[in-house]
């Protein structure tokens, strides 16, 4: 009985310690990897090309599209700056539906625009590539 206590026990910490904490530690997926995920996800990807950083108080960005919605990838010198960024991406999200999310140095900013999403699938496929 105790035995199957401590499996129990070892896997619900193993499945809070992946949900809640896994963010900070590892850094988001590179360029390439993360479009092999969009592409895995049956998604449309654009080519990324370069942005203006200074609107996301990044070092560098990257933009394209995802299956019609807009992507801005932006890299930081720290995982604290990245988070503070958000709020920064979430500005130019503005009144459009869209997400900002920071994981390691980097910041996703995601923008449908063209209200080519509108049951949100297509934006939660993106961002969920991204946390992985």
């Amino acid at each position: 009985m105790i035995r199957a206590w401590r499996i129990a026990a070892l896997v619900t910490a193993a499945l809070a310690a992946a949900a809640c904490g896994g963010n900070e530690a590892k850094p988001a997926a590179t360029d390439d990897g993360l479009i092999a995920a969009w592409k895995a996800a049956k998604l449309e990807v654009s080519a990324l090309t370069a942005v203006e950083p200074k609107p996301y108080g990044a070092t560098a960005c990257r933009g394209g599209t995802v299956s019609s919605v807009d992507v801005v990838l932006c890299d930081y010198g720290s995982g604290e700056d990245a988070q503070a960024a958000e709020d920064l991406g979430l500005a130019v999200v503005g009144d459009a539906t869209g997400a900002a999310l920071a994981r390691g140095t980097r910041l996703l900013v995601v923008v449908d625009r063209r209200k080519a999403d509108p049951s949100g699938r297509t934006i939660d496929a993106i961002t969920a590539a991204f946390r992985k």
